[in-house]
């Protein structure tokens, strides 16, 4: 039977809206949706070419199974469903009788899915310690919004369409873009780049590697990794000195202007420059150009929330958009405000069942305050004032911390964490110290895996769960309630074929180990639609009328709503100064402090390990650790690669394309040279995400995972994690490179 399904692809995180055709529950193609108002990215290779594959792969995992040997041995037995939750549910609540609720600890990944499932069965069985990648990506940009401006900004623009559909689209002056390669990352984001530059809009780029983005931009500023905040310091102070600033906004709207303007004093553009590399006169043309050319927009990514220091850093990047008055204005950070959704993310998420007690055993919390439940309630009290509604999810402002978790397991200190769920994500691979996260592992009572794959992480595991994919469920969006925009996508193929495979979406998951540890009146719904109709009741639709209506919800975008309700701030203003910082102890305003091994930091061992290394540039069509498997895919980017400055490679006999050793204090990887004149001859940038799905995955092999495994040579001691919310460094470290002579 053919059928044609309206889906949402979550391949990455642009999201977009395809129809899927299938024959008697087989995929055939792909097709561009022409009633979506949003066009999906044209020629993507993961949907044209690898879909299909990443279905049909023999490697997928299908049905759940059981550790049969010692753990990481690679035994395995296939077990049904339900004997595969009783006993995990059943070891749980054993964990939680003999140690308490917070003994159980969960990993999270890149958040293509329904995290609220996850956080209604962490909230009603009384762990605070969900833990996983969002510190260092994503978080830092949502938690400082939200304590800066009272909620999310949405910056213009990752579509341009976006809460905009039927307005003309208008150019910008200026487009400032931070530690982000679009082309490799954010299409959309690139498209709008490449079509604001035809209406002549100027365009600074801020990264340590010359990038496509760069190669595009007027102005390339190419700073020490690890500088930023510096950097941003001096441009700041230059706006201010200058009087380029949005004086009318500043003064009515803004708190702690006279407070910055003193700090930023601290950063004359000179000393700047010595620190940065960035010449004196070049920070002087980036911070006039960007103020004197306005309407403008800032665009970050990750080159600065995976800094030391990442929060002062951002802080900065939403400090600049507040001096142009670009807050909640068009071509601005525009603040979108709630979701109509009902309940909203935190409501199906149920904070509120969270005991203070267990609250105050998140581990970290008492260190890293700002994105655990203390700083989380205190930022959302305020926004809840403004906005009627609290925003987002607890799983991007009540994190508990990873590395100390990782910790704990070893330690028995604070107490002992004894079981972990990991869902969906790969720590072996994406966590930093990975050889850390390796002895936690093996050191656990019980670890379960729910994911596509037999990843490294998994091959460690008592029980994995073969996981339904974006094309085997529903999904309703509202960027987890931090915005009014909302679209859906239907289920296109099965996820259960009798006898081939039973894939289950993680509410099915967490709903199968609620019902069994005592939970069931708070699981209402017995399917991930169902919980879709609840939702949209106030639309008086459910889901598959809402699919048939067209599957999305755009209202236009609402500008400078501050004039009628101010800010979700304690001072009701954008808070230049925070006083949510302040009072958790912090300092309110961005300051720069040198990384914890550079070589200014650190000079006797620079003697040693002389070059920087920076990792976590993202490279097509490969995703974080996903997709390697995908011959289709992995032919296009076979190998890791490290880049090097060819005058650097030179001096070490290296050539383009030889294979190389990258040695940190930590530990060595291999990966394959590629001469880069676009980095600085002091760095070398090394790709993440590397494993070897062909490789065996019993142990020692793990599929490779120390092979070239990034992560082997990163820190992530919670006494260098940003002091505001635990981030670990992935952009400063002390590293040699040299030929590896066997191969």
């Amino acid at each position: 039977m053919a059928e044609v399904k309206k889906v949402m692809c979550f391949f990455c995180k642009s999201r977009c809206r395809w129809l899927l055709h299938s024959e008697n529950g087989r995929l055939v193609k792909f097709e561009e949706d022409p009633d979506f108002p949003l066009a999906p990215i044209k020629g993507c290779v993961r949907i044209v070419r690898g879909a299909k594959e990443f279905m049909e792969h023999p490697d997928r995992l299908s049905f759940p199974l059981k550790r049969a040997g010692e753990r990481g041995e690679g035994k395995w037995e296939r077990i049904s469903w339900q004997q595969a939750l009783d006993e995990v549910a059943a070891r749980i609540g054993e964990i939680k009788e003999r140690y308490g609720a917070e003994a159980i600890g969960v990993t999270t990944g890149t958040g293509r899915s329904e995290r609220f499932a996850l956080t209604r069965f962490a909230n009603l069985f009384g762990t605070p310690n969900v833990a996983g990648a969002s510190t260092i990506c994503l978080m830092p940009s949502v938690i400082t919004s939200q304590a800066v401006y009272g909620w999310i900004a949405r910056a213009f623009t990752m579509r341009k369409e976006v809460g905009d559909v039927g307005r003309e689209a208008k150019p910008l002056g200026c487009y400032l873009v931070i530690g982000i390669e679009p082309a490799q990352s954010m299409f959309h984001l690139w498209n709008t780049l490449r079509t604001q530059k035809k209406m002549g809009c100027k365009l600074i780029v801020i990264d340590a590697r010359r990038t496509e983005t760069a190669e595009l931009a007027d102005l390339w500023l190419q700073p020490r990794p690890g500088t930023d905040t510096a950097l941003m310091l001096a441009m700041i102070n230059v706006i201010i000195e200058d009087g380029l600033y949005d004086k009318e906004f500043v003064d009515k709207w803004c708190h702690g202007f006279d407070q910055l303007r003193e700090r930023a004093r601290e950063y004359p553009v000179e000393k700047v420059a010595e620190i940065t590399w960035v010449p004196a006169d070049k920070i002087r043309e980036a911070a006039r150009m960007f103020a004197t050319n306005r309407p403008n927009a800032v665009h970050h990514g990750m080159g600065i929330e995976q800094q030391q220091r990442s929060i002062p850093t951002v802080h900065c990047r939403y400090i600049l958009s507040a001096l142009m008055g670009g807050v909640d204005s068009e071509g601005g950070e525009y603040l979108p405000g709630p979701t109509k959704l009902r309940p909203t993310y935190v409501e199906m998420s149920l904070d509120e069942a969270m005991p203070p007690e267990q609250k105050k055993k998140q581990l970290g919390a008492d260190r890293f305050r700002l994105t655990s439940w203390p700083g989380r309630d205190l930022i959302q009290e305020h926004i809840k004032k403004a906005w009627g509604a609290e925003c987002g999810d607890s799983g991007h402002g009540a994190l508990a911390h990873a590395p100390t978790m990782y910790r704990a397991i070893l330690t028995g200190e604070p107490y002992p964490v004894r079981g972990v769920i990991s869902w969906p994500s790969n720590p072996m691979v994406t966590q930093g110290n990975v050889k850390l996260v390796y002895r936690a592992l093996k050191a656990l009572d019980l670890y379960v895996v729910h994911d596509y794959w037999r990843t490294p992480s998994a091959e460690l595991a008592d029980y994995v769960f073969p996981m339904a994919s974006w094309m085997e469920r529903p999904m309703l969006w509202d960027h987890r309630s931090f915005d009014c925009v909302i679209w859906a996508g239907e289920r296109g193929l099965p996820n259960v074929m009798p006898g081939e495979y039973e894939r289950w979406n993680e509410y099915d998951f967490y709903r199968g180990l609620g019902m069994r540890l005592g939970q069931e009146k708070y699981w209402p719904w017995e399917t991930l639609e169902q919980a879709y109709d609840e939702r949209l009741k106030p639309f008086g639709l459910n889901f598959k009328e809402f699919m048939a209506q067209g599957g999305y919800y755009f209202p236009l975008n609402e500008y400078r709503k501050y004039e009628k309700m101010g800010f979700g701030t304690p001072t009701g203003k954008v808070e230049l100064y925070s006083t949510i910082f302040e009072k958790l102890g912090y300092d309110p305003l961005p300051a720069y402090e040198e990384a914890f091994e550079t070589p200014i930091s650190k000079p006797e061992l620079a003697k040693e390990y002389p070059l920087m290394l920076i990792t976590g540039g993202r490279h097509e069509p490969l995703y974080h650790s996903e997709f390697r498997q995908i011959d289709s895919l992995r032919r296009r980017h076979p190998d890791p690669l490290l880049q090097i400055n060819p005058e650097t490679a030179a001096e070490l006999d290296i050539m383009d394309g030889d294979w190389v050793w990258v040695e940190t204090l930590r530990g060595r990887i291999r990966m394959k040279c590629r001469h880069f004149s676009g980095i600085d001859p002091r760095v070398v940038h090394a790709e993440h995400g590397w494993w070897f799905p062909e490789l065996p995955g019993e142990e020692p092999w793990l599929h490779g995972v120390w092979e070239s495994n990034v992560n082997v040579l990163t820190e992530d001691d919670p006494d260098i994690c940003c002091e505001y919310h635990g981030g670990w460094p992935l952009k400063t470290a002390l590293c040699k490179v040299y030929k590896c002579k066997s191969y």
